[in-house]
């Protein structure tokens, strides 16, 4: 994935004020990118075999969710197949905890972050995480390099 490519960017988070904060970050990076929201794992997982939609190409999952947590949501996720090669970062509100960052990394997402305070530090995030060249990192995911930060 690089940034000449037209990607799909799916944010699953419960918060609007966060969904939006995400969609002007990557609209003033001028990306260009289509961006999708669910409000949360069930929606998310709906959308995900729903036939008539394009698999997204990247999916930031919010750990803390109601109804369906972005852990249990996680694991749903890497249990289907079809899913393996789908980017997953997971996304922490407060801190990264070694429990959170092992929990994740366990569960197969391709990335840990912690959601930055300062927009001007979530722009310089989403940059660095849309412009991973993930198809390499997907096959060799590393603990030492899974917390991505600013």
């Amino acid at each position: 994935m690089n940034a000449k490519k037209n990607i799909k960017v799916l944010l699953t988070d419960d918060d609007e004020d966060d969904r939006d904060f995400f969609a002007e970050a990557l609209e003033d990076l001028d990306l260009e990118y289509p961006v999708e929201f669910c409000k949360n794992g069930v929606e998310l997982l709906d959308r995900l075999y729903d036939p008539a939609l394009a698999i997204p190409d990247i999916i930031f999952l919010d750990l803390n969710m109601p109804i369906l947590s972005g852990f249990e949501t996680l694991q749903q996720i890497r249990e289907d197949a079809k899913f393996k090669d789908i980017p997953v970062i997971a996304i922490y509100s407060t801190s990264a905890t070694i429990d959170g960052v092992k929990n994740t990394f366990g569960l197969g997402a391709n990335a840990y972050v912690v959601k930055p305070i300062a927009f001007s530090d979530l722009k310089k995030l989403l940059k660095k995480v849309i412009e991973t060249d993930w198809a390499e990192k997907l096959s060799d995911v590393r603990i030492e390099s899974f917390v991505i930060t600013v």
